[in-house]
């Protein structure tokens, strides 16, 4: 069997956080700006946290250098964030992703986590379901500003958790947005993205991703 690594995204992938995290990171924008983003899925999908961050501050005219007050508003977000996800009745797990997961285990194959969250969030978001302990080490939002800069940090985190090298084409990024299959394709990885928004398809194709499916119970996935 091909050594491969299925590195899964999180949000429309793996699970749906519903509005709470967008309102979380919305709130914390505002605190320091005093305007409100209104952010919209547009400006956060496939986004890291960092990213949507400097992206709503730039947009405020906020200049100069950022980077601590990029921290404290996302420190600010988890706090806002943890406090109502928990509580929330919108959030939920996508069964097809839980089914792939538990496909690529049963084949002995490696899979961790390429998501734009930043570590905590993440922890957040799938400890809720109590998913992390699928995913013994990930590439998270505070480790590179755009989901380019991700799988590169996978494959050494791979080489260091499970003493294994794995060759970018034997890299797998399932996710459902156009920049999942753009993060895959500009390093040299395979893609699998899940379109769970119609509107999307037309970019995910433009994006180059391998595999398109409606789900990921589709048997056109082969493991």
């Amino acid at each position: 069997m091909t050594e491969k690594l299925f590195l899964f995204d999180i949000d429309g992938t793996l699970l749906s956080p519903g509005p709470s995290a967008r309102k979380a990171i919305n709130q914390a924008i505002e605190n320091f700006t005093g305007i409100p983003p209104n952010l919209q899925i547009k400006d956060v999908a496939g986004m890291t946290d960092r990213l949507i961050v400097k992206n709503a501050l730039e947009k405020s005219g906020t200049d100069g250098d950022i980077t601590e007050v990029i921290n404290n508003i996302i420190n600010d977000y988890l706090i806002l964030f943890e406090n109502t996800y928990l509580e929330s009745k919108e959030a939920f797990v996508f069964e097809d992703a839980l089914n792939l997961v538990h496909k690529v285990k049963e084949n002995g194959l490696s899979l961790a986590l390429l998501t734009g969250n930043v570590k905590r969030g993440a922890q957040i978001k799938l400890g809720r379901f109590d998913l992390m302990k699928h995913f013994s080490f990930g590439a998270f939002g505070d480790d590179g500003e755009t989901r380019n800069d991700l799988p590169i940090v996978a494959q050494n985190r791979a080489q260091k958790m499970l003493g294994k090298t794995y060759e970018f084409d034997e890299i797998v990024l399932v996710g459902d947005t156009p920049e999942d299959a753009i993060a895959a394709k500009v390093n040299g990885c395979k893609s699998i993205v899940v379109c769970r928004r119609q509107e999307w398809y037309d970019d995910i194709v433009k994006a180059g991703a391998d595999l398109i499916v409606e789900s990921l119970d589709d048997p056109i996935i082969k493991i």
